[in-house]
């Protein structure tokens, strides 16, 4: 257990219009609302956040919608060094007001942002630079790695690496573009290591079903304490986790419990039954509460922005208020 009582956090986006001023808004809701360990808010898309650098340093390139690249390019250059002025703004806000609790940095990792760059107008997966592994491995890790390191930097305590696309690319047997096990492992040791030994607790982040063998490779990771994954709306990973993986790896499960692209807020009473499952399967290895995943998808259209931002603060106080219900009642 890293805590000793359950603690909540939250993945990282809203789904309000991206501004600096909604920026500082959010962060100081977050903390008025309860919440233990408030991410940077993400209102821009967690792709644009962390490829919009490669793309002011002519690296790669946007047309309309998607980022294009050069292969030859991306293999001859070294990975820049960019801000990220979301994380440094609330960095400076949490100074400032004298926040003693921890923040969270979530950093698309390099699967995801490969996923997104292409070489070709088509839109397969393996016209991605995620299907050149050398690619991944080397200047995706680098670069992720360089904000590992620049969050540190800036104080935050607890780093979550957030890569939806290992979901996608690891199959029963197999996984794609001829990844090895081994390779993820080596990818998550090499971009966390810059948060080794310096009192920081390392995440990741997978959302949606995930495939069997990919809790069983995520435990192998020594420099990961943290998996957080869906279980309102993916049920299923009950299914996928032990509570022995868990112990064996000494691994902390951090498990979302509302939805977090469904519109109806929760009841506590079906909020509060989902939690006390997780606890009475996972036991203490369960620590971190969250929603499945961030609250950018409930921007859909049937309800104005600042609707959906309303339902997201009313999602986030049901955790809190379920979370101190739980440490009632299993910590007591």
């Amino acid at each position: 257990m890293l805590f000793e009582k359950l603690v909540t956090s939250h993945v990282g986006s809203f789904p309000l219009t991206h501004s600096w001023d909604n920026v500082k808004k959010i962060f100081k809701e977050l903390i008025n609302l309860g919440i233990d360990i408030p991410p940077y808010p993400q209102m821009r898309s967690f792709i644009d956040i962390y490829l919009e650098p490669l793309a002011k340093a002519g690296i790669i390139s946007l047309k309309g919608s998607r980022y294009f690249a050069d292969e030859k390019i991306l293999r001859d250059t070294k990975p820049p060094t960019a801000e990220i002025p979301e994380a440094k703004i609330v960095s400076e806000i949490s100074e400032k007001i004298g926040f003693k609790g921890i923040l969270r940095a979530p950093i698309t990792g390099p699967f995801t942002l490969s996923s997104r760059i292409y070489f070709s107008e088509s839109t397969s997966l393996s016209a991605t630079a995620m299907a050149k592994k050398d690619l991944v491995l080397n200047f995706f890790a680098e670069y992720v790695r360089s904000f590992v390191k620049q969050m540190v930097n800036l104080g935050y305590k607890f780093i979550v690496i957030d890569e939806p696309m290992l979901a996608n690319i690891i199959g029963r047997r197999i996984i794609l573009y001829g990844y090895r096990a081994e390779d993820i492992v080596e990818v998550y040791s090499k971009i966390l290591e810059p948060a080794k030994h310096k009192g920081v607790i390392r995440g990741t982040h997978v959302c949606g079903r995930l495939p069997k063998r990919l809790p069983e490779i995520l435990a192998e990771v020594d420099v990961l304490d943290v998996l957080n994954h869906e279980f309102k709306d993916s049920p299923e990973n009950f299914e996928v986790f032990t509570k022995d993986l868990l112990e064996k790896h000494d691994k902390i499960l951090s498990p979302g419990i509302v939805s977090s692209k469904r519109l109806r807020v929760e009841s506590f009473e079906e909020t509060y039954s989902l939690l006390s499952r997780i606890l009475n399967k996972f036991g203490e290895r369960a620590n971190i509460i969250s929603a499945d995943c961030g609250f950018g998808a409930l921007r859909t259209g049937e309800v104005t922005e600042e609707e959906a931002y309303e339902i997201a603060k009313k999602k986030l106080e049901l955790i809190v208020k379920v979370v101190r219900k739980a440490n009632e009642e299993f910590k007591g």
